[in-house]
C-alpha cells in the first residue's frame, strides 16, 4: 500500500477527504492526520508517508513551509496541495517545491481522486526504476565482490573501490555439514543475510566455495570469532565456519578467503569447533611410531580397567590424526586400522566372542560413516571403556596379579619393565622389586620363562619354522632367542623341535 498523510487545520475537510476517496481501491491507505502546519511536519518527519495532500492556509507554518521544511529535512514524498485561494503566487511556490497538483477548494471527488491517481502511478513507476537500479547495483557490488574474493584484476581495474578504504578485512566460509536437512539449507543464504548485512559486511551467497562468504570491514577480531561461534552454537554444529586471517588493504583480500577457503578442508578434523582458524591447524603427517605407542597404551589400559587414560590416549590419536596435509578419507582409514589393531588383540586377550560383542561389524561400519573426528572419537571411547568394564572391571586382584595377568596375555608384545610401570601409575625401580618379591624373580627372566614355555609348545607341534616361533613369542633377533632357549631348556630350538618330532 502506498501511503497518504492529511494535513488540514479543519477537521471536517480531513474527515470529509477521508470518506469521498476509495482509499483502498486506489491502492491507498491514509496512515495519519496533521492537525495544522506544524503537527504535519512532524508527522511527515516520524511516518515518512509516500504523498502529504495538505491545505495552504494553516495556522502556524502554512502548507507551503510545512513542505519546504519537509523537504530541507531529507522528505522525498509527493505533495498534493488543497486550497480555498487561487492565488498564482501559491501555486508557484508550491511548483518550485515539486508539489505535482494545487486543487481548489471546494474539493472536487473525481478530481482529487485523479491527481491521486496520477501521482500513485508515478509512485509506482519510481519504486519499479528504483527496484531495477537497486538490482543493477546490487549486481555490480557483487560482480566487484567476487573479484575481490577470487583477485580477479580485470574487474577490480574497472571497479569504483572507494567503498573499501578500511584498515582491516576478515573473510568467514560458512558450509553446511551433513546433518542439515534441504529445507534448512534452502533458508539458510538468508539467514545469514538477517544475521550479518550491514554493520561494514559484505555477503556472497553463491558462486564461490561454501554456502556463505563474509567479508568483515574495520571489525574487531574478537568479536568477530564470538559472533561467529555463537551463530555456529545456534545451529547445533550443522553448519561448519573457517576464518581466514585479518589482510589490510582490498587487494589482500583474496589472501584472507583462500586461506578460509582452504580451511575448509579440514573440516572432518575439525568440525566440533564450530568455528576454525588458521592458528587452530596442526601441520604435518602422522607419525606411525606414534600411532603404534598410542595402540600400545589404548590396549593395557583396557586390560587393567583405567578408562581415564582409555579416554586420554584416544585424544592422543584425534590430535595425531588432526593433520593439514592428510585427507579425511586418510584419517578414517588410519583410525579404522587402529580400532582393528585394538579388535585383534582384545580377541587374542580375551576371546573372539567376547570382543566382538563390543567390536563388531555394525560399530565398524558406524564408526566408519562419522562426518567428524571427534564423534568418531567419542564413539570409539564410549565402547572401549564399556569393554574394559565388561571384561577386565569386575575384579578383585591385586596390583602385582593383574601385572602377572597383563604380562601372560601380552608377552608376544615388546614388553618392558618401564613400559609397565607407565602403565599401573608406578616407579620402574619400585615395580622391579615389589615384582621380584611377589614371583621370585626379576622381570626379564620372568617373561622369558613365559615365552621360552609359549616357544616349547609351539616347537612340539610341529607346524612353526623356529624363526616364526620366535617371531610369535616375542623375540625379533633369532641368535637372541637361540641363546634364551638353550639357557632354560639346554639344546637348541631346532633340536628341541626334533626331539619333540623322534619322541
Amino acid at each position: 500500500m502506498i501511503s497518504v498523510l492529511l494535513v488540514d487545520d479543519e477537521p471536517n475537510v480531513r474527515q470529509g477527504v477521508k470518506m469521498m476517496i476509495p482509499w483502498e481501491e486506489l491502492g491507498l491507505e491514509v496512515i495519519g492526520e496533521g492537525e495544522d502546519g506544524d503537527d504535519g511536519f512532524a508527522k511527515i518527519m516520524s511516518l515518512k508517508p509516500d504523498i502529504v495532500v495538505a491545505d495552504v492556509k494553516m495556522p502556524g507554518m502554512t502548507g507551503i513551509q510545512m513542505i519546504e521544511s519537509a523537504v530541507k529535512n531529507g522528505f522525498d514524498g509527493k505533495c498534493l496541495i488543497l486550497s480555498g485561494y487561487s492565488d498564482f503566487t501559491y501555486a508557484k511556490e508550491a511548483m518550485y517545491l515539486g508539489v505535482k497538483q494545487f486543487i481548489l477548494k471546494p474539493v472536487d471527488e473525481d478530481e482529487l481522486i485523479e491527481a491521486l491517481k496520477s501521482v500513485r502511478d508515478e509512485i509506482i513507476e519510481e519504486h519499479k526504476d528504483r527496484a531495477a537500479m537497486n538490482r543493477i547495483n546490487l549486481y555490480m557490488n557483487e560482480q566487484l565482490i567476487h573479484a575481490l574474493l577470487t583477485g580477479d584484476e580485470e574487474v577490480i581495474g574497472k571497479s569504483d573501490l572507494s567503498a573499501y578504504n578500511y584498515d582491516s578485512y576478515d573473510v568467514a566460509v560458512i558450509n553446511f555439514a551433513d546433518e542439515m536437512t534441504a529445507e534448512e539449507r534452502t533458508a539458510f543464504p538468508e539467514t545469514v543475510r538477517k544475521r550479518f548485512e550491514g554493520n561494514a559486511t559484505d555477503i556472497v551467497t553463491s558462486g564461490l566455495s561454501g554456502v556463505a562468504v563474509i567479508i568483515f570491514k574495520d571489525w574487531n577480531r574478537q568479536r568477530i570469532t564470538e559472533m561467529l561461534k555463537k551463530f555456529s552454537r545456534e545451529h547445533d554444529g550443522k553448519i561448519f565456519i573457517a576464518l581466514g586471517s585479518t589482510v589490510t588493504s582490498a587487494d589482500k583480500i583474496k589472501d584472507s578467503y583462500f586461506e578460509a577457503d582452504s580451511l575448509l578442508n579440514s573440516r572432518f578434523q575439525y568440525q566440533h569447533y564450530g568455528v576454525i582458524t588458521k592458528d587452530m591447524v596442526s601441520g604435518g603427517g602422522i607419525e606411525a611410531d606414534r600411532i603404534a605407542d598410542i595402540i600400545d597404551k589404548i590396549c593395557a589400559y583396557i586390560e587393567i580397567n583405567d578408562n581415564e587414560k582409555i579416554i586420554s590416549e584416544l585424544e592422543n590419536l584425534r590430535l595425531a590424526l588432526c593433520s593439514q596435509d592428510i585427507t579425511a578419507e586418510k584419517i578414517k582409514f588410519t583410525c579404522m586400522t587402529a580400532v582393528m589393531e585394538i579388535k585383534s588383540r582384545m580377541i587374542k586377550s580375551i576371546g573372539d566372542k567376547k570382543a566382538e560383542q563390543f567390536i563388531n561389524d555394525e560399530f565398524i561400519s558406524k564408526v566408519s560413516e562419522m562426518s567428524s573426528l571427534f564423534d568418531m572419537i567419542s564413539l570409539i571411547g564410549s565402547t572401549l571403556t564399556e569393554l574394559s568394564d565388561t571384561h577386565f572391571g569386575k575384579t578383585t586382584k591385586s596390583t602385582m596379579e593383574r601385572v602377572v595377568q597383563y604380562i601372560r596375555a601380552n608377552y608376544s608384545s615388546e614388553l618392558r619393565l618401564e613400559m609397565l610401570a607407565g602403565i599401573f601409575g608406578y616407579n620402574s625401580a619400585y615395580l622391579g622389586k615389589v615384582f621380584h618379591q611377589y614371583t621370585g624373580e626379576n622381570f626379564n627372566n620372568y617373561l622369558d620363562s613365559i615365552r621360552i614355555a609359549e616357544a616349547k609348545r609351539l616347537l612340539a607341534m610341529d607346524e612353526y619354522k623356529v624363526y616364526e616361533v620366535a617371531e610369535m613369542v616375542g623375540y625379533t633377533n633369532i641368535n637372541y632367542f637361540h641363546n634364551k632357549f638353550k639357557k632354560y631348556v639346554g639344546v637348541s630350538p631346532l633340536s628341541y623341535k626334533r626331539q619333540c618330532k623322534q619322541g
